[in-house]
C-alpha cells in the first residue's frame, strides 16, 4: 500500500483504504493526492527554521526555536533547538514533523513507515465526504473530510487537494510529546491544522497549529527560511 507522511508525521502516514469503492469520487481524490505526493521529487537536503509557541490557556507561552537540516533520503535531521540549550542532536523523530507532506521513509531509506502518527486504516465504518471547493494558500482546492473508524483516534480529519493533486492544507489528530511541550505526563493527542505553501517548486509546511480546550493547551509552529541543496550543508552530515 502507498503510505504518506503528513508532517507532523506532521506528521504521519496515509494508507489507501482497501475497502473503498472504485467509483467513489472522494476516495479516488484521496488516492490521487497520495499518489501525487509519493511520486513528488524532493530535494536531497532541506534547511529551515521553526519558531515554536506552546502555552497552557491563561499562561505565558513557551517560546523556542529550532534550526533544522532534513535529509530526505532517510528522514534523518540535524536539529539545534533552544529548548535543549541549542545543543546539536540527530533524530528521526522531528517535532512537530518533517518539512513537507510525504512520502514517509525508514532509516534504511525505504519508503514505508516513518513516524506513523496520522494513519488511515481500512475499516468498513470509515467515510470520505467531499465538502466542496475552497481557496487555500491562494489555490482552488477540494475539501475532503475523513470520518474516523474510532472517535478520538489518531488519523486524518480533513484534506484540501488542488487540481494537480497537491495537498495544500490538512487537519490531523496526532500524538505530541506532552512532557517536552507543556510539562504534561507522556504523549498527548491533539488535533493539528497543517498549512502548506509553495517555495519555488516545492510544497512545504508553513505552519502547524493546535488548540485543545480539554487539555487547556494551544500551540503554533511557524516554518521559515527554507533552502534546498543536493549536498549536505558544510558541518552537518
Amino acid at each position: 500500500m502507498k503510505r504518506l507522511a503528513i508532517a507532523i508525521a506532521i506528521v504521519g502516514a496515509f494508507i489507501w483504504p482497501a475497502n473503498a469503492r472504485a467509483d467513489d469520487a472522494c476516495w479516488k481524490l484521496l488516492e490521487g493526492a497520495i499518489a501525487h505526493r509519493v511520486a513528488a521529487a524532493v530535494p536531497a537536503f532541506v534547511s529551515y527554521s521553526v519558531k515554536r509557541s506552546v502555552a497552557r490557556h491563561g499562561g505565558l507561552p513557551l517560546l523556542t526555536e529550532q534550526h533544522v537540516v532534513f535529509r530526505s533520503a532517510d528522514g534523518a535531521a540535524r536539529v539545534v533547538d533552544s529548548l535543549f540549550g541549542n545543543s546539536v542532536r540527530y533524530t528521526y523523530q522531528l517535532e512537530p514533523g518533517p518539512p513537507f507532506i510525504g512520502p514517509a521513509v525508514q532509516s534504511d531509506g525505504s519508503k514505508d513507515d516513518a513516524k506513523a502518527i496520522a494513519t488511515v486504516h481500512a475499516h468498513a465504518g470509515k467515510a470520505c465526504d467531499d465538502v466542496g471547493s475552497e481557496t487555500v494558500a491562494g489555490v482552488a482546492a477540494e475539501h475532503i473530510r475523513i470520518t474516523p473508524h474510532r472517535p478520538g483516534a489518531a488519523g486524518i480529519r480533513d484534506l484540501w487537494v488542488g487540481a494537480d493533486g497537491e495537498i495544500w492544507k490538512a487537519v490531523v489528530a496526532q500524538w505530541l510529546d506532552g512532557g517536552a511541550l507543556a510539562g504534561l505526563s507522556g504523549s498527548i493527542l491533539v488535533e493539528c491544522t497543517i498549512d502548506v505553501r509553495a517555495v519555488g517548486r516545492q510544497a512545504v509546511v508553513s505552519s502547524v497549529r493546535f488548540n485543545d480546550r480539554d487539555l487547556g493547551l494551544e500551540g503554533e509552529y511557524d516554518f521559515s527560511g527554507y533552502s534546498f541543496s543536493a549536498a549536505a550543508p558544510v558541518g552537518t552530515f
